[in-house]
């Protein structure tokens, strides 16, 4: 199996989506044509479909607004003015835009595509005597169903704040009022560590599947950015059965033909195949769902170019920008510098090199099939270089960071070389500007530096000023004056249809300044 979506695709061609419970009044709440959890989950192939169900609507996010939003209100991304970019790059959104109700619904159908496994445990548990499951199976389903819910309330959480808890398929349907930004964070907090006990793991699970250390990957980040320390600690400590990838095979954490590789820990799987004109753009889970316009966006159109600021984070000799970025001093690229810039399909640099089809000597299209990586284990040892300086384990915090470097075969902290570029770390501070600095370039246009930056209380400071980056005439001694507020751009607006749809929730219960 090359990609988990390519499995899916013939699991679920009737089965997409068994209950959506999205409020957009646009949306029906309920799939008719879906088979009657009276007379399901009476086999195996019945249960998987039902898992496989409850990682669709992650296509539909990552197909473009899930890298569009967190990307765009970062500082390492300037748009070209597309409208999918612009209002999001200048902090000039609001609640009725399209592209943010469908984020919102894309992750409530997945919420309850993950509740319809989780609400029949009872039912497969008895069915399991007289079927061709175990209880093991049975296991392994919730696992993955708790993980993914719990994903797709971290998504919901990091870009609204408190939002409508769905938890429970006799009231899937019902109107709900935000719970608190505490009580989501529980919630994923306690599916995370379910997921964690019930989950396989990696190299026992199917290639793609959610994976024990995945779970405990995440939840380390949960706890992370709860600052709760000493249990991301010990989060961190269970991701095992992964390795960094050799410099040699960096390019495969963003390529296609890379993909599952051992330092990727939970990708978002698409196939390149689009499907009916009609299933193009349905957002069903399948169709357009099977492909990510990334690769255009980032490189061929280039409405998401990376910023003169991102560009300059990296050290002169650092190799990772070669493999992030394509300038227009870079005459060729690819696999022995053998091919031509700018490359056919694609502007002139700068633009994106990350996660586009150029790594396997593909021109770019409007379809890509490269998988979003969602998490993977160089962001696990960042993240634990943070944990251990906020736990005052300084020496740890700076060995973390070197197995970074080492893998980039770059100098390391803490010797005569890194003092002299300006990241000695003998104190918390200095080590955490070496964090700040590591993060920004290993992780570049990976949709965390926007929540880097809100979790840091750097993000008024970072991202309220731009370079003057303008395509036709830029000059980057200027610069412009972004509409950035933190008292309002931390999170986005609760979509309008929601708020005029759902009873629980009105005008006053809108995020503040929208």
């Amino acid at each position: 199996m090359k990609k988990i979506s390519n499995y899916f695709l013939k699991c679920i061609a009737s089965f997409s989506l068994l209950l959506l419970v999205a409020c957009d009044e646009d949306v029906p709440v309920e799939n008719t044509n879906a088979l009657n959890p009276e007379i399901f989950f009476e086999s195996l192939s019945q249960v998987e479909s039902a898992v496989n169900a409850s990682y669709n609507q992650f296509q539909t996010i990552y197909q473009r607004v899930g890298y569009v939003f967190p990307d765009a209100m970062s500082d390492e991304v300037v748009s070209s003015g597309d409208p999918n970019f612009a209002p999001y790059n200048r902090f000039e959104f609001n609640a009725t835009l399209d592209n943010i109700a469908l984020y919102w619904t894309a992750c409530y159908n997945g919420v309850g595509a993950c509740n319809f496994v989780i609400g029949n445990e009872e039912r497969m548990r008895t069915n399991s005597a007289t079927s061709d499951f175990t209880n093991e199976d049975i296991d392994n389903a919730l696992g993955q169903a708790y993980f993914l819910r719990a994903l797709y309330y971290y998504h919901l959480v990091k870009r609204f704040g408190g939002v409508p808890l769905k938890l429970d398929l006799a009231t899937a349907i019902d109107d709900e009022p935000r719970a608190t930004t505490e009580q989501v964070y529980g919630q994923i907090i306690a599916d995370l560590q379910l997921s964690t006990q019930l989950s396989l793991s990696k190299g026992v699970t199917e290639v793609g599947r959610v994976t024990k250390e995945a779970a405990f990957g995440l939840l380390g980040k949960i706890y992370l950015h709860r600052e709760m320390y000493s249990e991301a600690q010990q989060a961190f400590r269970n991701v095992v059965n992964h390795n960094l990838l050799p410099l040699d095979q960096y390019r495969d954490n963003f390529s296609e033909s890379g993909e599952h590789n051992d330092e990727s820990m939970f990708e978002i799987g698409y196939n390149g195949e689009v499907g009916t004109e009609q299933e193009r753009w349905a957002q069903t889970g399948i169709g357009t769902s099977e492909v990510t316009f990334h690769s255009q966006d980032y490189t061929g159109w280039a409405n998401a170019r990376p910023s003169s600021k991102v560009i300059s984070e990296f050290e002169d000799d650092d190799p990772r920008l070669d493999v992030a970025i394509l300038i227009d001093s870079d005459n060729t690229y690819g696999p022995g510098d053998a091919f031509q810039f700018p490359c056919s399909g694609c502007v002139g640099g700068p633009v994106w090199y990350k996660f586009s089809q150029l790594y396997d000597e593909q021109n770019i299209s409007e379809n890509s099939g490269v998988n979003t990586r969602i998490l993977r284990y160089a962001d696990i040892i960042l993240m634990q270089a943070e944990v251990e300086m906020n736990l005052g384990n300084n020496t740890a915090a700076v060995g973390f960071l070197n197995q970074i470097r080492d893998r980039a075969e770059m100098p390391r902290y803490g010797t005569a070389t890194m003092d002299a570029r300006g990241f000695p770390v003998n104190t918390s501070d200095q080590i955490f500007r070496a964090i700040v600095h590591e993060r920004f370039v290993e992780l570049c246009g990976e949709q965390v530096r926007f929540d880097d930056l809100v979790r840091w209380n750097l993000d008024d400071q970072e991202l309220s000023v731009f370079p003057d980056e303008n395509f036709n005439n830029p000059d980057p001694s200027l610069q412009v004056v972004r509409n950035y507020d933190p008292a309002v751009h931390r999170v986005m607006p609760i979509p309008q249809n929601e708020i005029d749809s759902n009873t629980q929730i009105g005008p006053g219960d809108q995020n503040t300044g929208y």
